[in-house]
């Protein structure tokens, strides 16, 4: 028997809870995913759940119900599950990446000197092993501008400012799950020490009228822990040249208020420097209020939000500028997000990866964001940061979508009155959302219908006249088969498909790659395309910079590099498939789509976007994949998965 995700067993719990068929939005909602995910999850644990006595159903449009087909498999299931939960945690790292975070947690928690010698013979591993960890450890730590100083017969230490020693404190005890236990017993925190500061920050800012985000509120909650952790071993924070831009404002006033409450609660002393520290918190996390004069004198977010959207429309073929929804919630977050960019002040997402496995389009719209905000500004933005700019545009494209033209049908019917209306009325029922306008009329009157002005016609006798448009055979009761055929015309399922074979061609699949790093590889299907389809110049020197952003690994062994902009005179994929999997950055990688995007196109790629994406989700596929590494294969699995997309999404409309 094996450990299953968590989400699984809490999907089992609510559906048990309820005892009857539960919306799939109303599960997605409960358990803090997304629908695709929740999809996603199903599809994978489907034949091992049944194989445990367990049948999860998905009724059309209803929602999900569970079913217990084997009760005695069932409880023996549930109870090995609990088991596994409880087990405790192996404390010495085993793998590259555990070691990693295990020495930079280690390293943060004590201000002296640790020995090489003594880090080697705790974790059971050679010098050499620990240099290439060490290595990998200063790379991420000097995304908080840390460093790993050595001094010779004392050893090792992390050296830079507290202030950033702080924020590193928070992501790598606070923000990744599964965290050492006892690393946390060390700084000394509990969940009543937590409470009773929230309870303490809360209060304050009910006094003061003051709103933060849920995240914010967390984080410096975290902060403030943190803090008073420090000042309790007499390490402050040190003058960064921050203070005077807090002067006079209404977060140091409050931080005063708060510092004051925690020094009589804690028995400490928030010093001067430690306010400031905390007021910037509330600077770069408050939830601003929407509020139109606010709004305009923010000249330079206006001039910044028009690049985006500008750059955006030439890159999606999508024009937002007139989504004031979207306007109004960029705005809103850019505020406090330029504070926490100026300041560098990180925070953390825990959506991240979900984000860009589920909205690559929406992520990609906010790595424009972070270039705009880098050539304009100066300021590095983080994949977090990126993460929650991404959120804002996948409710803009959702509403996009949401608004698409509808279709013009015409009806004949030749049995009658009651016939048409009993046609017209199945197909109102089955079709409102994608339908503007139903014309009925008889086959003779057909020539006196200004045929320009609808998408297709439905009739339920041969038409022995030519049309201009569409012509579809449908039933009086619609059956499944006619249901199909109406859709496919709703949404243009020929040409919402064509794109895969347009985009995709033998000479452009690669299975002979031998690179072993992404620079590698990217250069060496550089070099390939090349040959075919000339590339420009600065092609490659762009998909590099595209990857310092955020690295293009989506997760289940596939990355889709591309560059920062559209550069090719039409647009491709080239795939590669490595015959052994390399570390891109973070995951191991064997499948590459190198995304070529035409400049100046004119169609929108939602749903290209959108396939991959869902390749990225599906592991039955990629295992298809592996077996038959043809181009011709990797058509046929993204044209079924486009398809599976639009029947699955019926189960949440």
């Amino acid at each position: 028997m094996q450990k299953i995700n968590n989400r699984i067993i809490q999907l089992i719990k609510l559906l048990n809870k309820y005892k009857e068929i539960v919306p799939g939005n109303d599960l997605c909602r409960e358990l803090g995913i997304t629908t695709r995910t929740l999809r996603t999850d199903l599809k994978q644990y489907k034949a091992y759940l049944k194989e445990n006595g367990i049948v999860i159903e998905a009724k059309h449009r209803l929602g999900y119900q569970l079913h217990i087909i084997d009760e005695q498999k069932y409880y023996q299931f549930i109870q090995y599950q609990m088991k596994e939960s409880y087990k405790n945690q192996l404390v010495i790292p085993i793998y590259p990446e555990d070691r990693v975070e295990y020495l930079i947690k280690k390293l943060l928690i004590t201000d002296d000197y640790i020995k090489v010698d003594d880090i080697c013979e705790e974790i059971f591993i050679s010098r050499s092993t620990l240099n290439n960890d060490l290595k990998q450890a200063r790379d991420k730590l000097s995304y908080f501008r840390l460093d790993i100083e050595t001094k010779p017969a004392h050893g090792i230490k992390i050296s830079g400012s507290e202030f950033y020693k702080r924020s590193c404190i928070s992501q790598f005890f606070y923000h990744i799950e599964d965290s050492d236990n006892n690393f946390l017993l060390r700084t000394k925190t509990s969940s009543t020490y937590q409470e009773s500061i929230s309870r303490i920050l809360y209060q304050t800012m009910e006094e003061e009228s003051f709103k933060l985000t849920d995240i914010g509120f967390r984080n410096l909650v975290i902060h403030i822990m943190i803090a008073i952790n420090r000042l309790k071993e007499n390490i402050t924070s040190d003058k960064t040249g921050f203070e005077q831009q807090i002067y006079n404002t209404k977060e140091l006033s409050m931080a005063k208020i708060l510092c004051k409450k925690l020094e009589k609660e804690y028995a400490v002393t928030f010093p001067e420097v430690e306010q400031y520290y905390i007021a910037l918190h509330l600077s770069g996390k408050k939830a601003m209020q929407y509020n139109s004069s606010n709004l305009l004198l923010h000249t330079e977010t206006d001039q910044l939000l028009q690049l985006v959207f500008k750059r955006i429309k030439s890159r999606f073929n999508i024009d937002m500028s007139e989504d004031i929804e979207l306007y109004t919630s960029l705005s809103l977050h850019f505020q406090p997000m330029m504070n926490r960019l100026k300041y560098g002040l990180h925070i953390q997402n825990p959506l991240l990866k979900q984000i860009k496995q589920e909205h690559a389009e929406s992520f990609e719209m906010g790595i424009i964001v972070a270039d705009t905000i880098k050539k304009e500004k100066k300021y590095d933005v983080s994949e977090n940061e990126i993460g929650y700019i991404a959120l804002h545009f996948a409710l803009a494209i959702e509403r996009y979508q949401n608004n698409a033209i509808k279709k013009n049908i015409i009806i004949i019917c030749a049995s009658g009155v009651g016939s048409s209306q009993i046609l017209l009325h199945k197909v109102r029922q089955k079709f409102k959302d994608s339908i503007e306008k139903i014309y009925v009329t008889e086959l003779y009157a057909l020539d006196k219908v200004n045929q320009e002005d609808y998408d297709f016609i439905l009739t339920t006798i041969p038409l022995i006249t030519d049309t201009k448009i569409p012509v579809i055979y449908v039933q009086y009761f619609l059956d499944q088969s006619d249901t199909y055929q109406i859709q496919e015309a709703l949404l243009d399922a020929d040409q919402r498909y064509m794109f895969i074979d347009q985009y995709f061609s033998n000479q452009l699949f690669f299975t002979q790659l031998n690179g072993k790093t992404k620079e590698e590889i990217i250069h060496e299907m550089c070099l390939e395309i090349n040959k075919i389809k000339p590339l420009p110049q600065n092609f490659e020197e762009q998909v590099l910079l595209r990857e310092q952003y955020s690295a293009t690994e989506f997760g289940n062994a596939i990355a889709m590099p591309h560059p920062m902009q559209p550069m090719t005179s039409e647009t491709f994929v080239s795939v590669g498939l490595l015959p052994r999997a390399i570390k891109w950055q973070n995951q191991n990688v064997k499948f590459i789509f190198l995304l070529c995007i035409e400049k100046n196109g004119k169609e929108s790629l939602s749903l290209f976007h959108e396939t991959l994406s869902a390749l990225v989700m599906d592991n039955h596929s990629l295992s298809l994949l592996e077996k038959e590494p043809t181009i011709e294969n990797i058509k046929k699995i993204l044209k079924n998965l486009a398809k599976q997309e639009q029947d699955i999404d019926d189960l949440f409309s």
